[in-house]
């Protein structure tokens, strides 16, 4: 069925466009689009909030009337006193100090929609401007978005109660140390800086110094606002100095220096009453420490790995799950929502919680009577994706690729080395970044989600993102993406990704990923279109400007008359109806040899939605590439969506959270799917026919139950692709009408090995979904009860393809 003629139909026939409360009152929450509200009231406390985030923590914070989007909160106080400076390691600045705690987290879908807010009164902070420079400019970036020019932002060390912060502007290298100090009453915010040598003079913002200045002693400056003196000074600098520059800040001038520098400016404010204190805590002497003592490795912050028996599962079916149980009771009340893992050579896992830290996980025997878990990393942004190459540790954040290095053995993170930091991170909540995979070559690849509402706001919402194998070059790969939680990498690099229902997205879809693709999801499009509307005119546009929405008064999404792409889209691999998943995750190959049973060299698929596992199989029909899915009778806890095979013990690991709707019973989960080698008889490979379907077992079927047209059944259908949320099933023998078609069986052929069954099916025609369900027996007696979901994209002999 042609795609244009199904979105003309779905136009006619005035697809709802629901408004967000509309949808919370008629839509079940399988099919709530992520951001709507409606589905239930908020938790006013998560666990996330008793968490300890570790010495520092990653995210997009919003404080005051800027935001940045991959800020650094450090904690610069102590237990009993916390305190916290936050920096912007795209502009490079200062932002904020409060005394308080790390993060304040939005109160919607887990913690993760929002922004975080400062956890205390802020005392100090600086606007959109530039953090160093030869001078300091508002933020000249559009949008406020992506790195400064000429800046790099390396990384962080962690030693003690010491963070460093290492990047450069220009050619010169910069460490720095955050810190505080209370004297008298009175917190001050310190930063502890060495400039490399550099054949430029430059200027550092300190602050923002509002209201008029302030009568100070020699060396520092101070300005009065409101009743609150906000001032700054230096302390031990040669040939440094500061001032209150025109634009209202506090800012350091650096000459040209021939030599390494290093130097510490102290700021804060206090009520005018306590100005005398501020100053006298400013004067005070102190001895400088230089930031590059503590780029070395540093002591053990999170003791002995916890031990944690897993359970498991009944070895009597021939796959069975075993529960590597998650340390809930932890320590350090770590909220685990299992984001992704992979695995050291040694087999042990390596799991990165979507929290904010990374877990070394061992023991993983067949009997998991002493699994041991070591928290190894902390502080980063939403990690959704973890991979191992050559031994390092790669973990995706929101923000960046960060590369941790164990820099003396001893089992934690001491440098979180920022590996790549080039995509765009934006206030939408919606673009996760996700999963991580890597190809023969060493290049990396992960997705970024569209935004919510899906109106596209920045070059990478809605893509599939690929960095150089040494993280200095990241690109767009593909575009048309949606809410892709997950990837794949099979043989001969082979890239997959899932896509999940909601706007030009009439159903969950698989893809085979190519340089170049359109998936879509046409707001993320990010190029130019030929657009049919409804009265049959043209116009070219690319939708994810704001110029083409502007220019062609549409949004490109959200309405039965909003324009269709001409041209269509790349086609899936297959569609995933929404009783089968709701929410897909990622996908893995089977490693080829017996240790995992029959699916060697095979794909498999996981659903976040229902918890559940897939076998794939896939063919290729006149050059066009097609597949499905048939389900593994097995259950999960949570949300899977992470998969990877052991290199120790060839078995399935997966992981995975409950954030959106699924049908999960826990917040996470990581267990291990388990071949048991008892026999298995199950579908394991589809063959389109000219007139019907040819079906492989894994092994011998009764020859009277399999040839029972009886114990067969058949129907088909497609779906609208339009701006809409979603698509209904539309007939595909009467385009016009809603539903599924009945297609009879006629005839049921078994094969003298009795592992195929060819199906004489009527009504062969290409279909978004073709649906078999058999109901026989094994050779043995044993009941088959199988549903396969699959995709006809083409049949043999025919030119039609379904779109």
């Amino acid at each position: 069925m042609n795609l244009r003629l199904l979105s003309a139909v779905a136009a006619a026939l005035a697809l709802p466009h629901f408004s967000i409360a509309q949808k919370a009152n008629t839509l079940p929450n399988s099919q709530l689009a992520p951001g709507e509200k409606g589905l239930k009231k908020q938790p006013q406390k998560f666990k996330w909030d008793d968490m300890d985030l570790g010495p520092f923590f990653s995210g997009c914070y919003k404080v005051g009337d800027s935001t940045s989007f991959k800020g650094i909160a450090v904690a610069v106080g102590t237990k009993d006193a916390p305190a916290t400076m936050l920096f912007d390691s795209e502009l490079l600045r200062f932002h904020a100090a409060w005394e308080g705690g790390l993060a304040k987290f939005p109160r919607v879908r887990g913690g993760l929609e929002g922004q975080i807010a400062a956890d205390g009164d802020v005392k100090v902070s600086a606007g959109w401007r530039t953090g160093w420079g030869t001078a300091i400019k508002d933020d000249p970036r559009e949008k406020h978005q992506g790195n400064l020019p000429g800046t790099k932002w390396h990384g962080i060390y962690v030693h003690g109660d010491a963070n460093v912060l290492s990047y450069s502007v220009g050619k010169q290298a910069i460490l720095e140390i955050p810190g505080s100090e209370v004297r008298d009453g009175v917190r001050i915010f310190t930063r502890t800086i060495t400039v490399g040598a550099g054949s430029e003079a430059r200027r550092l913002l300190v602050a923002d110094a509002p209201g008029a200045a302030h009568s100070a002693s020699k060396g520092i400056v101070a300005t009065e606002k409101g009743g609150v003196v906000t001032a700054a000074a230096l302390r031990g600098a040669q040939g440094v100095s500061i001032v209150s520059d025109a634009n209202g800040c506090f800012v350091v001038d650096l000459p040209v220096l021939a030599a390494e520098t290093t130097f510490q400016v102290a700021f804060g404010s206090a009520p005018v009453a306590d100005a005398g204190k501020l100053t006298s805590a400013l004067q005070a002497t102190t001895k400088l420490v230089l930031p590059a003592t503590f780029t070395k490795a540093g002591p053990a912050r999170w003791g002995a790995a916890l031990d944690v028996p897993g359970k498991p599962g009944d070895s009597s079916q021939p796959y069975t799950v075993d529960d590597i149980t998650l340390p809930e009771d932890n320590p350090f009340k770590s909220w685990m929502r299992p984001g992704g893992h992979d695995f050291l050579p040694d087999g042990t896992a390596v799991l990165a919680n979507m929290s904010g830290d990374v877990w070394l996980v061992s023991g993983l025997d067949e009997k998991l009577e002493h699994v041991k878990w070591k928290r190894f990393a902390t502080g980063l942004f939403q990690p959704l994706g973890c991979k191992v190459v050559d031994g390092k540790i790669y973990v995706l954040g929101r923000d960046r690729i960060t590369l941790l290095h164990d820099l003396n053995g001893d089992g934690e993170a001491d440098f979180y080395e920022s590996f790549n930091s080039d995509s765009v991170v934006t206030e939408n909540y919606h673009e996760f970044a996700l999963d991580l995979e890597t190809d023969s070559a060493g290049n990396f690849y992960y997705a970024k989600g569209s935004p919510w509402t899906p109106t596209n706001q920045s070059p990478h919402q809605g893509t599939m993102l690929k960095v150089s194998k040494d993280g200095s070059k990241l690109e767009v790969f593909a575009t048309g993406l949606r809410a892709p939680n997950g990837l794949g990498m099979g043989p001969g690099d082979v890239l997959t990704c899932s896509d999940n229902q909601g706007h030009w997205m009439p159903a969950n879809r698989v893809n085979i990923v190519k340089q170049g693709g359109f998936y879509g999801m046409t707001p993320a499009a990010h190029r130019e279109l030929v657009f049919k509307r409804a009265d049959g005119t043209e116009f070219k546009a690319n939708p994810s400007l704001q110029s083409a929405r502007d220019e062609f008064k549409t949004e490109f999404w959200g309405k039965a008359e909003t324009p269709i792409p001409a041209n269509g889209n790349d086609l899936p691999l297959f569609w995933l109806p929404m009783d089968i998943d709701n929410s897909s995750g990622g996908e893995v190959w089977v490693p080829q040899g017996a240790k995992w049973g029959p699916w060697a060299g095979r794909m498999l698929q996981t659903t976040y939605g229902k918890c559940a596992l897939f076998g794939v199989t896939m063919e290729t029909v006149d050059g066009v590439q097609q597949g499905g899915v048939v389900r593994f009778p097995l259950t999960f806890k949570s949300g899977i969506m992470r998969e990877r095979f052991s290199p120790v013990d060839g078995q399935l690991y997966l992981s995975g959270l409950n954030v959106w709707q699924s049908s999960a019973a826990k917040d996470g989960c990581f267990q291990r799917v388990r071949y048991t080698v008892k026999p298995v008889t199950m579908p394991i490979g589809y063959v389109t026919k000219a007139n019907g379907v040819e079906i492989e077992f894994t092994a011998p079927l009764d020859a009277a139950s399999a040839g029972d047209a009886a114990n067969w059944g058949a129907q088909q259908w497609n779906y609208a692709w339009t701006g809409n949320y979603g698509s209904p099933d539309f007939s595909v023998q009467d385009p016009k009408k809603r539903g599924k078609d009945t297609v009879e069986v006629k005839k049921a052929t078994v094969s003298a090995d009795k592992k195929r069954v060819l199906l004489e099916l009527s009504d062969r025609v290409p279909a978004m979904t073709l649906r078999i369900k058999c109901n026989v027996k094994s050779a043995d007696g044993t009941e088959v009860k199988y549903q396969l979901d699959n995709t006809i994209h083409r049949i043999p002999g025919q030119k039609t393809v379904a779109r």
